[in-house]
């Protein structure tokens, strides 16, 4: 079974006030830790991002793309979709690049739940869907390439018309992503 690993990173990080993936946490950027907890797991690591965050960050054996030309700047499921585009898998497993205390347990532990009969595997933290930390069967390609040309971005819309396999996760911090500078502060330091 091929699995690709999908990091997000091309958002704008209007909260945050620039790139969240270059932000740091004990000197390594937030980008870091989302490759590297799909590193060991996955046949190959693909970001999507601007240049220039590429520019900035230096990562070997990873697989640097941008969204579609049609779909840039669309959200994440344009980036997901880009990512399926360019690289063919069975499994997609899907990180953001803003959850600095996420690791391999988890992303092993999500990829054990890995079934056929389901569309995705979404992992929830105290009752709340994680589709950003989730496994995408290849099939959901179509769906959000539907998505997509209806102009419907949200996460939430695409899962509606997707077999959904619910995952309770009973640590929380893994899945803390850092939208402010507050919130950095708060958890970085």
């Amino acid at each position: 079974m091929k699995t690709i690993g999908i990091v997000l990173a091309g958002g704008q990080s209007k909260r945050f006030g620039e790139p969240k993936a270059l932000a740091l946490r004990r000197g390594k950027p937030f980008l870091f830790y989302s490759v590297e907890a799909l590193r060991p797991i996955v046949d190959q690591v693909v970001v999507v991002a601007q240049p220039h965050i590429q520019k900035q960050i230096q990562l070997k054996d990873v697989q640097w793309i941008e969204d579609v030309s049609q779909h840039k700047g669309k959200g994440p499921l344009a980036g997901i979709y880009s990512a399926m585009k360019h690289h063919g898998a069975t499994w997609y497993i899907v990180l953001p690049c803003d959850i600095p205390f996420i690791h391999e347990t988890i992303v092993t532990a999500l990829k054990q739940q890995a079934d056929d009969a389901f569309d995705a595997i979404v992992p929830y933290v105290n009752r709340r869907p994680q589709p950003l930390v989730a496994i995408y069967h290849h099939r959901v390609k179509s769906l959000i390439y539907d998505c997509l040309q209806q102009g419907e971005y949200r996460m939430y819309t695409f899962l509606s018309s997707c077999r959904v396999k619910h995952i309770e996760m009973k640590e929380e911090q893994p899945f803390m992503n850092i939208n402010t500078k507050e919130q950095y502060y708060k958890w970085i330091g």
